[in-house]
């Protein structure tokens, strides 16, 4: 959370920003109010802009097609999927033309064919032996996979054959709620080798490695930008990135202080890349930021608002109780505290959720 105060926008610091989507950029259908202009503002400053995605089943012109039909700049080549970190990873072990079972949906099909492998169908049911013969599997998300076409790929890795999953995320938001992702059906998997796969999506750097490369900038210049901590910000500091925590989707202050992340800023809507950035800096007994300043006495959060923004009471509580936590406190200790944060953003009357 230490950030110095700036005169200057916030993304003036940054070549090229890795920009999650589902909570970010979009909710669903819908485009995240100020999204789509923020970014164009952003592309404007000659920043670059590329989409990380858990998501391995859609295509990356799919997904562009989705995100240039909200108002914000993207082509094919500016989405960057797990899928594709999951080819690429294959590629640079296995020979060209080499078979890889594909055990997911078109956008694990598409990654393999555009990194030089031939994706084989689990359908075929295909045996290891002649010209296709099998070399690994990559396994990511599908709508249409069958009992049988796990039992395919279970029968392929009990000889040892490399395997590479998209993603790990067990599960997958959808309008009534939660369903199996990824990451449930690995376990799947897992059960019956006792084995796991190699994972490059999010939390795991090879997808931000494979967005740096995209972009064609160091980690030191490269901005980060997600809504969930445990994917997107943990992903960012295990690949040495500075990240930005917008506040636009689904996790909160508490989900923050239960985790050992810190995200580098927290901003309440992509639009506050483009202004200068009110830092939290100590005080005595507690933490200020902007006309905010809080302090932590025992579970409670003492807040001295005054006009501050609720950006700026969460910046100076964050700041206060990761002190905290950093210093040994437990999450369960902090947890109260922090959900007067969550109160305050979801009370808010410009809360984005």
């Amino acid at each position: 959370m230490d950030t110095e105060t700036s005169t200057q926008p916030l993304i003036a610091g940054y070549d090229g920003v890795v920009c999650d989507l589902d909570g970010v950029v979009y909710r669903g259908a819908d485009a995240v109010p100020g999204a789509p202009k923020a970014l164009q503002d952003i592309v404007a400053r000659g920043i670059r802009v590329v989409y990380a995605t858990n998501n391995a089943s859609r295509v990356p012109t799919e997904v562009a097609t989705q995100i240039a039909g909200l108002g914000a700049p993207a082509t094919a080549s500016d989405v960057v999927s797990s899928a594709q970190a999951g080819a690429a990873r294959l590629a640079t072990d296995l020979p060209p033309g080499a078979a890889v079972l594909a055990l997911g949906g078109e956008g694990v099909v598409e990654a393999l064919r555009d990194a030089g492998l031939v994706p084989v169908a689990a359908a075929r049911d295909h045996a290891r032996s002649g010209p296709d013969e099998v070399a690994a599997v990559l396994q990511g998300f599908g709508k249409e996979l069958r009992v049988r076409d796990f039992e395919t790929a279970a029968r392929l890795l009990s000889s040892g054959l490399p395997w590479v999953a998209t993603n790990d995320d067990a599960t997958l938001p959808l309008p009534w709620g939660q369903s199996p992702g990824n990451g449930a059906y690995i376990e799947l998997l897992v059960a019956a080798l006792g084995r796991r796969p190699d994972v490059v999506g999010k939390p795991h750097p090879p997808l931000y490695e494979l967005a740096l490369e995209r972009l064609g900038t160091v980690a030191a210049r490269t901005l980060a930008v997600g809504d969930r901590i445990g994917t997107d910000i943990v992903g960012a500091e295990a690949t040495g990135l500075d990240s930005a925590w917008v506040l636009t989707g689904v996790d909160r202050p508490s989900d923050v202080v239960a985790s050992e992340s810190s995200p580098t800023y927290v901003i309440a809507s992509l639009a506050e890349l483009l202004r200068p950035y009110a830092a939290p800096v100590a005080d005595v007994g507690g933490w200020r930021c902007g006309a905010a300043r809080v302090a932590l006495d025992g579970e409670d959060l003492v807040i001295e608002r005054g006009s501050a923004d609720p950006i700026e009471v969460v910046r100076a509580g964050l700041a206060a109780l990761l002190t905290s936590r950093d210093e040994g406190a437990s999450s369960a200790h902090l947890g109260r505290a922090a959900a007067t944060l969550d109160g305050l953003l979801d009370d808010s009357p410009t809360s984005t959720r």
